[in-house]
């Protein structure tokens, strides 16, 4: 039981970002959602998500544990939206 309810947490997250980033014109096959490097560690208080858009682009957020305990989208709604903003922008990277 114990191991379930951080994979809740990742899945109600996820269903939250998700929905989220169809405001950016995302569809679920453009994006991939990746934990702590690869593997969600529970131990953790702070976790890193990468966003990574299927054309290779990436962008982060960092959502806290009792966030995700909680279920709590609003304590890391800013950090995942400045992230899928990011990758929305598909505009060509500008030389210097």
């Amino acid at each position: 039981m114990q191991q379930q309810k951080p994979q809740s947490d990742i899945h109600q997250s996820e269903v939250f970002i998700r929905a989220l980033a169809t405001r950016y014109g995302f569809r679920e096959r453009d994006f991939s959602l990746v934990w702590d490097g690869g593997e969600f560690e529970p131990s953790r208080s702070v976790h890193d998500l990468d966003i990574v858009a299927a054309d290779g682009r990436r962008s982060a957020a960092q959502i806290s544990h009792s966030a995700l305990v909680h279920q709590d989208p609003w304590q890391y709604i800013r950090q995942v939206d400045a992230a899928l903003m990011n990758l929305a922008r598909r505009g060509e990277p500008r030389g210097v």
